[in-house]
């Protein structure tokens, strides 16, 4: 958190919206991943979100035993980010422990895609953990984030970012209001209109 609060001042970051996280009940945070690898944005997003008030810490639901984790430094710094393996049962074991979850649906889509672009098509998996622990899922946006890198080389699977530490852009983190749940056993398509009402705020938050 130290090194998070660094970043807050070397991207002179700054925080919209904040008042609209509930202090008394965990939520599902989801957003655009950004197009960066060494999650500082992230440490940052836990600053306004919960390290520095009384609301209920996230764990973030990301994929494990990659190449990324295996990395020296790289790899210590993504397994201490309250990550959990995203599947639908931690998850919802986090949810059920008064933990929130943030979630990023488009994943390596966004991470590797352009600029501002939300990519869910087919990953509505947010939605029905929602549905199933019945509470509301929180919209944000890290404005800037996809501009800390001027690009990457690819090296066979894996990617060098360039330049490898970030740049210092502004960063603005933007949240919105809840979005409640259909109820426990709605129908897919309930699901996944839930889940396009808040793909259409998350847009709307980027814009």
């Amino acid at each position: 958190m130290p090194l998070g609060r660094m970043m807050k001042w070397y991207h002179r970051a700054r925080a919209f919206g904040v008042e609209q996280i509930p202090s008394d009940r965990p939520v599902i945070y989801v957003g655009k991943h950004p197009r960066t690898f060494l999650y500082l944005e992230t440490v940052m997003l836990a600053l306004y979100a919960f390290w520095d008030s009384d609301r209920p810490p996230f764990r973030v639901l990301e994929q494990s035993d990659t190449q990324v984790h295996r990395a020296p430094v790289l790899g210590w710094m993504r397994r201490h980010t309250n990550a959990i393996p995203a599947t639908e049962e931690h998850a919802l074991d986090a949810l059920a422990h008064s933990e929130s979850v943030l979630i990023f649906p488009g994943g390596t889509r966004e991470l590797y895609g352009r600029p501002n672009e939300l990519r869910w098509s087919g990953r509505a998996g947010f939605a029905r953990i929602a549905m199933k622990a019945g509470v509301p899922v929180l919209p944000f946006a890290i404005a800037g984030a996809d501009r800390q890198h001027l690009g990457r080389i690819r090296v066979g699977r894996s990617s060098i970012w360039l330049p490898p530490f970030p740049l210092p852009v502004t960063l603005h983190f933007r949240f919105g209001a809840p979005i409640a749940p259909p109820p426990n056993g709605a129908s897919a398509d309930d699901v996944a209109a839930f889940a396009a009402r808040v793909e259409a705020a998350t847009r709307e938050l980027i814009a």
